[in-house]
């Protein structure tokens, strides 16, 4: 196991040029990992699984979007990358006690960037997706299961349905009269942490025929993971209007029927995502037939059920990651984005509403004797090793076996790196079979408060997968190609 344990040496607080997905592009995780400029990672959120009770007609809504313009690193001469996105939703949705419910005939989204594009679609198991809100922020997840990370972003848009039903207003209005949305849906319909300055106005354009038209436009400025982002904003929207109780007046009731957005965004670089200088529209269109739209390809289709989907009473505030080469799979807290996930390993920060709490690595290890696990002498000098210079002391050390058989030994380290005081917790996992991970988690002391127990408690979700089962000559998949 010696020289396993890579310590993660630059500090948490230097400004570096790693790349998650901005709201509008989020999906392109996987295809600009691609690339040997190292951008790349996710997005989560956290909400409370509530009691769903049906209480309105169903609706069905197709909603597009398009993006594009470019990412680009920080610095003079940071690496600078054209992007496009092109994403369907097609879905059945009926209100809820709390949210509402979405069984989705389509979700795909089609990514460029440069000479790579690739395609994602919502997996058949996960069609069928709960939606509440955190704070003002809309959130899918399974009531029986956990969406992996990338489903999460696929399904996170800007502007999405459920959120913009609040740019009706909550009274009568006059032709014309205009009214201002609450900084909570600013920041919600945006993808925004929070609003600093500026905002968002609608307004009553006008009635025909009980269909009224609302105008908004603003400019926002505003927080996504302590990063600066700027917004520009106009579009229009469209639903049911019937006439107030003074002349003039209207109420506008019922859902949206259409809308369509244009958005304009500069997002300066952050710890999990690159800056983005992108345009992008979005529309809705709700109707209530029962029939599902005729412009659903067959190539639209949801993608084949997902292997190993964990199962169990969802929540938005967890997700779901398998390793690409099955050596383990894990439900963690969604506040853990993914910056890289390759060969060498996969990469996480922990993201709070104050910035960046920590970063993890999971690195598989070679296996070992199943009769014989890695005691807490072996990882701790293991660590010594790895750290190098940058080893102070050990403050804790511990090993336990789970119920499931897993051992575990856990060390945590104290010293320094860039002249600044780091704590390195450090879990070596070991199957019952003699297969092992290795998680290592670095932090600043001052951030412990703020990090609690955040590792134990993305240990407690990782089960560490066995080998597959060796095919025999009947298995399906067995046969020769030659």
């Amino acid at each position: 196991m010696a020289g396993q344990l890579e310590s993660t040496r630059e500090s948490p607080g230097i400004h570096e040029d790693t790349t998650p997905w901005p709201r509008l592009v989020r999906s392109s995780l996987h295809a600009t990992a691609l690339l040997a400029s190292g951008f790349l990672a996710g997005s989560g959120g956290r909400t409370q699984a509530a009691t769903i009770t049906p209480d309105a007609a169903t609706s069905q809504v197709q909603f597009d979007v398009a993006a594009s313009g470019r990412l680009f690193a920080a610095g003079p001469g940071g690496a600078e990358h054209p992007i496009e996105v092109t994403a369907r939703f097609v879905f059945r949705e009926t209100p809820m006690t709390g949210g509402v419910r979405r069984e989705y005939e389509q979700a795909s989204a089609l990514i460029s960037r440069g000479e790579t594009a690739v395609r994602k679609t919502l997996a058949d198991d996960a069609g069928e997706v709960l939606v509440t809100l955190a704070g003002a922020s809309p959130r899918a997840w399974l009531a029986d299961g956990f969406l992996s990370h990338e489903e999460a972003e696929l399904l996170d848009t800007p502007f999405d349905p459920l959120l913009a039903e609040r740019l009706r207003p909550d009274a009568a209005v006059g032709m014309a009269e205009s009214w201002e949305l609450p900084d909570d849906v600013v920041a919600g319909l945006a993808g925004l942490d929070a609003v600093d300055s500026g905002g968002l106005e609608a307004k009553l354009e006008s009635v025909e025929d009980g269909r009224a038209r609302l105008r908004f436009s603003g400019t926002v400025v505003g927080r996504v993971d302590s990063t600066t982002s700027r917004l520009t904003v106009e579009g229009t929207a469209t639903a049911a209007a019937t006439p107030g109780q003074e002349e003039g007046d209207w109420l506008i009731a019922g859902p949206l029927s259409r809308l369509e957005a244009s958005i304009e965004e500069r997002r300066e670089p952050g710890w999990v995502s690159p800056g983005i200088d992108v345009r992008a529209t979005v529309t809705m269109h709700r109707t209530t037939r029962d029939a599902m739209s005729s412009a659903v390809a067959a190539t639209g289709r949801l993608a084949a059920a997902a292997v190993d989907r964990p199962r169990g009473t969802g929540s938005a505030a967890r997700l779901w990651h398998r390793h690409t080469r099955g050596r383990y799979t894990m439900v963690v807290d969604a506040r853990w984005r993914m910056i890289e996930d390759g060969p060498e390993g996969l990469v996480m920060r922990l993201i709070d509403p104050d910035g960046m709490v920590a970063q993890c690595s999971l690195v598989p290890l070679p296996r070992a004797a199943a009769e014989t696990p890695p005691v807490e002498g072996t990882v701790q000098a293991d660590v010594r090793r790895s750290l190098g210079d940058q080893f102070g002391h050990f403050t804790e050390s511990e090993a336990v076996t789970r119920d499931d058989g897993t051992r575990i030994v856990r060390v945590v380290a104290e010293g320094a790196a860039a002249d600044r005081p780091f704590r390195w917790v450090h879990h070596v996992l070991t199957g019952p079979g003699g297969h092992q991970i290795a998680v290592t988690c670095m932090l600043e002391p001052a951030l412990a408060e703020r990090f609690a127990a955040a590792d134990r408690e993305l240990v407690a979700g990782l089960i560490v997968l066995p080998d597959p089962p060796a095919r025999t000559a009947g298995d399906p998949g067995s046969q020769d190609r030659r």
